[in-house]
């Protein structure tokens, strides 16, 4: 899809207090002030980037579903399931669980 061409600057008169707002929350929305502008004036949904620590806990909900999975394979294939790693997954997962709430919450 072709990109249109930008040919008309459209000049605002803004106070430094909502120029600082301003280009703070494009900062949070990981966007220039110009862009910012243009996407919110349009109506497009603006979302904020997620904290430093959002792909970090992404890694660990992965890596509890690989668990999962290994317990659901063994339990299908061998009709045995190790008691201490199931309790111990469900011990991590809610200790887990709790401290995305606090986070995010």
């Amino acid at each position: 899809m072709k990109e249109e061409i930008r040919e008309f600057i459209i000049p605002i008169r803004v106070s430094f207090s909502e120029k600082e707002m301003i280009k703070k929350r494009a900062d949070m929305v990981g966007k220039n002030i110009s862009t910012f502008i243009r996407e919110s004036s349009l109506g497009r949904e603006i979302k904020e980037k997620p904290d430093k620590n959002f792909d970090a806990d992404i890694k660990e909900i992965g890596k509890f579903l690989r668990t999962l999975s290994e317990i659901e394979r063994l339990l299908y294939h061998k009709d045995f399931i190790d008691e201490r790693l199931l309790k111990n997954e469900i011990t991590e997962w809610r200790n887990f669980r709790m401290k995305i709430k606090e986070k995010y919450l």
